[in-house]
């Protein structure tokens, strides 16, 4: 016990050595500033762990701190991958099979959407891209991605083929009538993705730039290899023709394009509607973030960093440093210590501790305290023996000699702050600049005082802080892809009118992904962030194809909207809702990640992609019947 209070009430080791309850204990571990990269803290955890494994049955261990943090998101992420990638090429071939029952309409976009694969694998090796918390989903949206493009292309090739085309002219509409289309889906895609190259975080920038080159990876593959490989591969039996492109689900197309007829006007206030109520949600959406948000509550990691800040004190770092105008801060002009600056020092530390937040401090005053005895105070320390301190602190190789720089001129509080989030630490900052300028209120009539004598820094600052400028640059890229994807839909319709209609369909499902965040408590931070970038490029998808077939459409039925729409639903309509099966499905299994921004990401993007759907089949039919565009704008 006499030990334990010791250790408790010395103010090197003041809350973190033991917990005032005397249930906890800790070991201090601190690792060589050129242990840097991933596999380095793994093999140095994993050494830990082994040791921690043998006493596993008499002690209960927890671990927190940065590297941890970084090591264990890792090997989560890797985890995950391993788990989510032959899940979601499972829900492809199910599909797959669901939709056409052929053996080769499972077997060839199989083999087209691998061999794009391997061509981004090694991307990502020549680019030295490597797999971390954001680009490991970069296989599992390439492959749900390439499946979409699988099955437009092998629906125009049955359709084709019901016609009577033959199998060479069938693989010729398909590039020729389909291949423009494909095209401008991957480009807006690729778009959507390339934006986050404009964001200002490294890993963002290489998922973004990976991502939209896998996307035209597969479309160059797909169209190469899946045409070649169906000149192989034989002719459907009839029967196989006429339940694919005439089956029961769209029979009643003619009926559903009357009644989008008669409700337009209600289908379009019911849009507003839905619009309006989606932005009282974005209004609410939750901008205030915390290092943990990625982990759920149960996750190991996450209740391991739980219990040490209750028993422990704060786990993260906060560094402040204090410099005054290049001026040795510890003594006077005569060179003597300036015991009254020290006094300063410690009343600054005496505030600092009033910040609940904040569960440990260590400065250089605190060795020196120790190294005298444990005095409470730097004024019942002899003269003497400060000015000692000082002047041997770098030459005996003090441990308290890295909180201060040799030249005198900089000194630092090494502090732990519990899992704040984004307005607590901003308040953080506040006070302790407020008490910054208090404590060194009498010093200022010396010297010039102001904010700029201190620097608030550590990683759990400069993540929060890095955070939200990411979420502004996402918000800055979102708004260019989407002027990119509208000027591109502008020049492919040739109509301001159809570019119009274009867009309203995948603004709406984007705002109700927002109005879904502000109401389920969804925070906005990067990983949600960068979902609608995404999903605008995803989901733009079905409004491309559906408007792409109605000009063509509307072309051979000579300006009759009726019979346009009606073709359009039947062919196209089919293929769109098959394509957001399988898409909706491989971002829902994400849902039941344990990683927070995939499981998000798998809820936001499997919203955008429902809402696209039925604004597409539904909105875009009524614009179309309100705006009634004719075949000179459209050609």
């Amino acid at each position: 016990i006499e030990i334990s209070n010791n250790i408790k009430n010395n103010p090197l080791f003041s809350n973190q050595i033991i917990s005032d309850k005397n249930n906890t204990a800790a070991i201090m571990i601190n690792l060589e500033d050129k242990i840097e990269t991933q596999e380095q803290r793994q093999q140095i955890i994993s050494e830990i762990d082994k040791i921690t494994n043998i006493y596993a049955d008499t002690w209960n261990w927890y671990e927190a701190g940065v590297p941890i943090l970084r090591t264990r998101y890792i090997e989560l992420v890797n985890h995950e991958r391993m788990i989510f990638i032959p899940i979601s090429m499972l829900v492809v071939i199910l599909v797959l099979f669901a939709v056409f029952r052929q053996i080769r309409c499972v077997v060839i976009p199989v083999i087209s959407i691998s061999t794009a694969l391997v061509w981004v694998a090694a991307l990502m090796s020549f680019l030295d891209i490597s797999i971390n918390v954001v680009s490991y989903l970069t296989f599992n949206l390439i492959m749900i991605i390439g499946v979409s493009d699988a099955i437009h292309l092998l629906m125009k090739y049955h359709e084709g083929l019901n016609k009577g085309l033959g199998q060479e002219k069938s693989l010729h509409e398909v590039i020729d009538k389909i291949g423009g289309a494909l095209f401008l889906t991957s480009f807006t895609t690729a778009v959507g993705f390339f934006s986050l190259v404009l964001t200002n975080v490294r890993i963002t920038r290489e998922f973004g730039l990976i991502v939209g080159l896998g996307v035209i990876v597969m479309f160059i593959v797909t169209i190469i290899t899946m045409p070649t490989l169906l000149s192989l591969s034989g002719i459907p039996k009839q029967d196989d023709l006429k339940r694919i492109v005439k089956n029961n689900f769209f029979r009643y197309a003619e009926k559903l394009s009357l009644s989008i007829k008669d409700l337009k006007y209600q289908i379009s206030i019911l849009s507003i509607i839905i619009l309006l109520f989606s932005f009282l949600g974005l209004l609410r959406i939750n901008h205030n973030i915390t290092l943990l948000d990625d982990l759920r509550p149960g996750n190991e990691l996450y209740d391991s960093i739980e219990m040490v800040e209750k028993d422990m004190g704060g786990t993260l770092p906060l560094e402040i440093v204090i410099s005054h105008n290049n001026k040795e801060l510890f003594f006077n002009d005569d060179g003597n210590v300036d015991i009254e600056y020290l006094m300063m020092l410690e009343n600054f530390e005496f505030n600092l501790e009033a910040i609940k937040e904040i569960g440990s401090i260590l400065t250089v005053l605190d060795y020196l305290k120790f190294s005298n005895g444990n005095i409470e105070s730097v004024k019942d320390i002899p003269y003497e023996k400060i000015d000692d301190f000082f002047n041997f602190l770098f030459v005996d190789g003090y441990p308290g000699s890295n909180l201060i720089t040799d030249d005198y001129k900089k000194t630092r509080f090494s502090c732990r702050v519990n899992n704040v989030d984004t307005d607590q630490s901003r308040s953080i900052k506040k006070f302790i600049k407020q008490y910054y300028l208090v404590a060194f209120k009498n010093y200022s009539q010396k010297e010039d005082i102001s904010e700029k004598n201190i620097v608030i820094t550590g990683s759990t600052f400069l993540s929060l802080n890095t955070s939200k400028h990411l979420v502004d640059s996402l918000t800055s890229s979102f708004l260019i892809a989407f002027v990119i994807i509208f000027i591109s839909m502008s020049f492919m319709f040739r109509s301001m009118r159809l570019a119009i209609i274009s867009i309203l369909p995948n603004v709406i499902p984007l705002i109700i992904a927002g109005g879904v965040m502000g109401y389920l408590g969804i925070k906005l931070r990067p990983s949600t962030a960068m979902t609608f970038s995404i999903a605008l490029g995803i989901a733009v998808d079905d409004t491309i194809h559906f408007l792409s077939r109605f000009k063509y459409e509307l072309v051979n039925t000579k300006n009759d909207t009726d019979k346009a729409l009606v073709n359009t639903l039947e062919t196209s309509g089919q293929a769109i809702i098959s394509t957001t099966i399988i898409l909706s499905l491989g971002f829902l299994v994400l849902t039941f990640s344990e990683f927070v921004p995939n499981h998000e990401f798998g809820i936001l993007a499997t919203i955008v992609l429902v809402a696209a759907l039925l604004t597409s089949m539904l909105l875009i039919p009524a614009l179309i019947y309100l705006v009634k565009p004719k075949i000179n704008n459209v050609r």
